[in-house]
């Protein structure tokens, strides 16, 4: 037997262009939910989904996944600092996870927000009694023309020294934010094949502490070292100049694995890339370590590892998106709310 919220999203007709982000979302954070605690209509939902004006008192939507709508329960509050609204628009606990749908609104109508804004990693929520590790998520979910606003879907963990999962459902929730970031620029790479014949299959290795990472094997990575640090490239190793700031800085092989360096001049609040490494067939290669670290004058690198072998990577081809420049707007930006269970 379908419910009213399942006959609703049956018979609505999306077009492409929604389905495809809709369906993209989802494959790639698969949320499981257990249980549907808020009492959200259906009207409501498929406003979420749909990524337009909810309702008439202002309450702008971006695409949201719909397995994360369900889990939500309206909140609408907001703070003001710097002439941009913050907004918690909904919110939801499930699983031990702690969800809240953010948009920040330019109430000065100057365009602040069109070219992008972060959260940074200034975002904040009052977590429980006990917690030893909090691990939280930011995805941007875009810029809304017609409301100026920007969205975002925060979600965030919290766990006790024993790695267990801590209730986020009782009590008061705060949350808050200190530092926007504003009018970073966005510059791509497409699809270019560099001379590999130049690639050192032994290059020079160094030591470098490692500010952060990511991927599958991130903390399996066979060049970790004590302290903290890891063993890198050697920056300077094997230059090419992608965008103006960015640079291959250097590029080899340790081990099984193929490394390759980027190096981000400006001195931006937040400056970063990534790199698709592609056969001639058009298909990615793994890449299953990131590395980020920066040297004694503070630049930054990032270092992103691949599953390849020398024989293979002739004809390979690189494509990347890379974020720079930009500026931290501080402030404060505080909703507290309370969710009803």
């Amino acid at each position: 037997m379908m419910t009213p919220y399942k006959r609703a999203m049956s018979s609505l007709a999306l077009s492409p262009q929604a389905r495809e982000r809709i369906e993209g979302r989802l494959r790639r954070k698969p949320v499981r939910r257990r249980a549907v605690r808020p009492a959200v209509t259906a009207a409501v939902l498929l406003a979420l989904v749909l990524g337009t004006t909810a309702m008439a008192d202002g309450v702008f939507s971006h695409d949201i996944p719909a397995a994360i709508v369900q889990s939500l329960t309206p909140v609408r509050l907001s703070d003001t600092s710097q002439g941009i609204t913050m907004t918690v628009q909904s919110a939801g606990v499930e699983d031990g996870v702690f969800t809240a749908y953010i948009t920040m609104q330019d109430q000065r109508g100057s365009g602040r927000l069109a070219r992008g804004v972060g959260i940074y990693d200034s975002y904040r929520i009052n977590t429980p009694f006990r917690s030893d590790l909090v691990a939280s998520g930011c995805t941007p979910l875009g810029y809304d023309e017609a409301s100026q606003s920007y969205g975002f879907l925060v979600q965030i963990r919290a766990r006790d020294g024993q790695n267990h999962p801590l209730d986020f459902s009782n009590g008061r929730f705060t949350f808050s934010v200190r530092q926007l970031l504003l009018e970073q620029e966005r510059g791509q790479a497409t699809a270019f094949r560099p001379d590999w014949s130049g690639v050192p299959l032994v290059p020079v290795d160094t030591a470098q502490y490692i500010l952060g990472g990511s991927g599958k094997d991130f903390e399996t990575y066979s060049g970790w070292l004590a302290g903290g640090e890891a063993l890198t490239l050697q920056p300077g190793g094997w230059e090419m100049p992608l965008i103006e700031g960015v640079s291959i800085s250097a590029a080899g092989f340790m081990g099984d694995q193929f490394h390759l360096q980027l190096r981000f001049d400006g001195d931006g609040p937040d400056d970063h890339g990534w790199f698709d490494l592609l056969t001639p067939m058009g298909v990615a290669v793994q890449n299953p370590v990131n590395l980020a670290f920066r040297d004694e004058d503070g630049t930054k690198y990032e270092e992103r590892v691949y599953n390849i072998s020398p024989e293979d990577l002739p004809g390979c081809t690189l494509s990347g998106v890379f974020t720079t420049g930009g500026y931290l707007l501080d402030g404060n930006w505080t909703v507290t709310f309370s969710l009803e269970k």
